[in-house]
């Protein structure tokens, strides 16, 4: 297995661990988005590692898209959030551009 497919295999395992976790009571809209933005930003966080230790051209250019769709995610949710008044909820809503450090 290689260094890219280890990496989302264990993304995938850390999320279904933390869904399972959360299964005894249906969340609300409010707490599946806020949920959602913390799971999103977990992942732009470790994203933001694999890339600093990776130096395969093949999988700097996985973990481009990959952050690319992070983002992109993560300003709908962000988006989500402000419509629905969860950032009301205690959700600290920061801009955008806060995320903007691993561009």
């Amino acid at each position: 297995m290689t260094r890219m497919q280890d990496y989302f295999s264990r993304m995938r395992r850390e999320s279904l661990v933390r869904k399972e976790k959360h299964a005894s009571a249906p969340p609300s809209e409010e707490e599946r988005l806020l949920e959602d933005i913390r799971e999103v930003k977990r992942q732009l966080k470790s994203n933001h590692a694999f890339f600093a230790m990776e130096s395969d051209e093949d999988l700097l250019d996985a973990a481009i898209y990959q952050r690319e769709a992070l983002q992109a995610r993560y300003r709908y949710l962000l988006r989500r959030a402000r419509e629905t008044g969860a950032a009301a909820a205690g959700l600290p809503v920061e801009a955008e551009q806060s995320e903007r450090w691993i561009s």
